[in-house]
């Protein structure tokens, strides 16, 4: 999906191959898998502050759209962020009944659509719709069926250039932070014992 982000165990710095030597097998795998899975929630995290910016969502709401599957094991040392691709009601963008149709605000602007409604009835003596406060529109003349009118999706606003390359730009500086604190505590050696 164009909105996933992909996090990848990388050992290109220095100071990292040093303390790799260190390690055996294993545990150098163990250490980069923790460290990618760190890095996967962080940047999850992140994605869930700038989609609920982007959108113009509470934060609640962006945080149910956004997960990491799957995760890190050490013979991958891949995760991914990734962002669900159904639409978000438009209800959950601030949506009033205006005049002759309905204003919501999505992508950070107002927008209007004319002609959509979210209490049925004529205007001035509107009664409340039993359907959970969508919004809705004709799909024609004033007798022809209703359809709900579709919001955003959260893979749309993390797959935007300003939030996927904040996204990665955030991930390969955790990373690299995670990867050394991880390593540094595998290369640890425990001291005696206390009693």
């Amino acid at each position: 999906m164009a909105g996933d982000i992909i996090i990848k165990a990388n050992f290109d710095w220095r100071e990292a191959k040093a303390l790799m030597r260190k390690l055996s097998g294993a545990k150098l795998h163990q250490a980069m898998s923790v460290a990618t899975n760190d890095t996967a929630r962080q940047v999850e995290r992140k994605s869930e502050q700038l989609v609920a910016k982007t959108l113009g969502i509470p934060s609640k709401r962006a945080k149910l759209g956004i997960w990491v599957r799957p995760y890190s094991t050490p013979a991958t040392l891949t995760a991914v962020v990734r962002g669900s691709g159904s639409e978000i009601p438009l209800k959950a963008f601030a949506a009033k009944e205006a005049g002759q149709g309905v204003t919501a605000k999505i992508w950070g602007q107002a927008a209007s659509y004319p002609g959509a409604f979210i209490m049925g009835g004529k205007p001035g003596a509107r009664v409340p719709l039993k359907m959970g406060g969508h919004v809705f529109e004709r799909e024609g003349g004033p007798r022809l069926p209703i359809s709900r009118v579709p919001g955003a999706a959260i893979a749309e606003a993390m797959a935007k250039d300003a939030v996927s390359g904040v996204n990665e730009t955030y991930g390969v500086e955790r990373l690299q932070i995670n990867l050394m604190r991880q390593l540094n505590r595998y290369t640890r050696t425990r001291g005696p014992s206390k009693r």
